[in-house]
């Protein structure tokens, strides 16, 4: 039996930790509701740029609104493409994103996004992230929900805040259980023959901690709800604070999943071989002589007929196509898909490389060949992002995750109260006490 002193300590350690982090997790609670939703509301906010009229003709070729991006920017770099184009959506192009040396010799460019109509290939305009403007709001959320707006320091503190908030999960779920009873069993068992009632069971004794309380005054509601939704909700709670830590704190995070789940880090990985795909003949290789197979303006069709092929062999169905980029020093176009057995349409979707010069397949990842580790690892990022499902499903759980978000403020919100209507019950009783 826990000793009463453990509960004490446990109960002091849960309160004040509480406490220290309640402004934190207030403000990732309320962000985590909106960004729930973060391509919708972008969408809205990001609406003059993003949204064109549908036209009564066709939509120009992907391949030739990417060439007039290129034409139109010459100093920056834009080896990617979206797979699809809307009717009434703009089409997007990113700029690549330079690390290392290359960072150093190449222009930053002063944008991260290009808008362009898909009907005439006009560009409609570009937009700056960082920039403090109407059409960002969004993206200022997401920041502050990841590093509040602090870079390198906010992120370092709210993965500080995410591992104690994991620890405090657990100590949080101890504290719900019925208190020990102190008496010894012998004087226990005389009270228990003389008042002709069996004392009830753990889990009869825990239940009204799954409850709220209807017709009750205020810290009476609010104790319930801290309880309640703690409960209810804890191990959604406990993936939320525990992919927060690898989304942040990487250092403790990484280690913990080794040991726990086996988590493979990317040095450790052993390379996937190429699956034994073959080759579709391109359209273009019979035609134009002493140019590569797999050219921009077929990349696109010639990739995911080779996903195809290559999920049909594995087993899987292809159920979306992520993205394309061209990779100058190989000489491959590089293709993100998702399957009906990948996690998430991040790291762990589906890939295909194909050789341009030859279009032989040069490798096929798929996302559920990753060891389990990794599809744990795959699963939390998941769930905290929202990266689930496709159609109603999906819609089912950004709003399931959007009320994940509503809880944590209200845990946090009710956790603040009870500290303070106690601090108040404390003080009365000392007053009575020195008088």
């Amino acid at each position: 039996m826990i000793s009463f002193h453990m509960r004490q300590s446990c109960l002091w350690i849960h309160r004040y930790t509480g406490l220290a982090m309640a402004a934190f997790l207030i403000v990732t609670g309320i962000t985590g509701t909106l960004l729930a939703f973060h391509d919708e509301l972008d969408e809205v906010f990001n609406h003059k740029l993003a949204h064109i009229e549908a036209q009564p003709k066709p939509l120009l070729p992907i391949a030739v609104l990417h060439d007039g991006v290129i034409s139109a920017y010459p100093d920056y770099k834009f080896s990617s493409m979206p797979t699809s184009l809307s009717t009434t959506q703009s089409a997007v192009f990113s700029v690549d994103r330079m690390r290392g040396q290359a960072a150093k010799n190449t222009a930053k460019a002063p944008f991260q996004e290009v808008y362009v109509n898909p009907y005439d290939g006009h560009i409609i305009g570009t937009r700056n992230k960082d920039e403090w403007e109407w059409q960002n709001t969004m993206w200022k959320v997401f920041w502050l929900h990841r590093d509040l707006l602090l870079g390198d320091i906010g992120k370092l503190v709210l993965g500080i805040v995410a591992l104690v908030w994991t620890i405090n999960c657990f100590i949080g779920f101890y504290l719900t259980f019925p208190r020990a009873v102190k008496s010894h069993k012998s004087k226990q068992d005389a009270r228990q023959t003389l008042s002709g009632k069996k004392r009830a069971s753990l889990l009869k004794r825990w239940l009204p901690a799954w409850k709220i309380r209807r017709k009750t005054n205020t810290f009476k509601l609010n104790y319930d709800l801290h309880h309640a939704f703690g409960l209810w909700l804890w191990l959604m709670l406990f993936v939320i604070a525990w992919s927060s830590v690898g989304f942040n704190l990487k250092s403790v995070y990484q280690p913990v999943m080794q040991a726990v789940v086996g988590l493979e880090g990317r040095e450790g990985r052993a390379p996937q071989p190429s699956a034994p795909v073959p080759t579709v003949k391109s359209p273009s290789s019979a035609t134009v002589a002493g140019t590569d197979v797999v050219g921009k303006a077929d990349s696109i069709a010639y990739l995911s007929a080779q996903a195809e092929i290559a999920a049909h062999r594995h087993g899987t169905r292809v159920q979306e196509l992520l993205g394309i980029r061209w990779v100058e020093e190989d000489r491959q176009w590089q293709m993100r898909f998702k399957t009906d057995k990948d996690i998430g349409t991040h790291g762990g979707a589906s890939s295909i490389t194909v050789n341009a010069a030859t279009g032989k397949v040069e490798r096929v990842k798929f996302g559920d060949q990753s060891a389990f580790g990794n599809k744990v690892d795959q699963w939390l990022g998941a769930l905290h992002m929202g990266h689930i499902g496709q159609g109603w499903g999906h819609r089912l759980y950004q709003v399931f995750l959007a009320m994940i978000g509503l809880a944590v403020t209200v845990l946090s919100g009710t956790g603040v109260y009870l500290w303070w209507k106690g601090r108040q019950q404390r003080a009365k009783a000392l007053q009575k006490v020195t008088r």
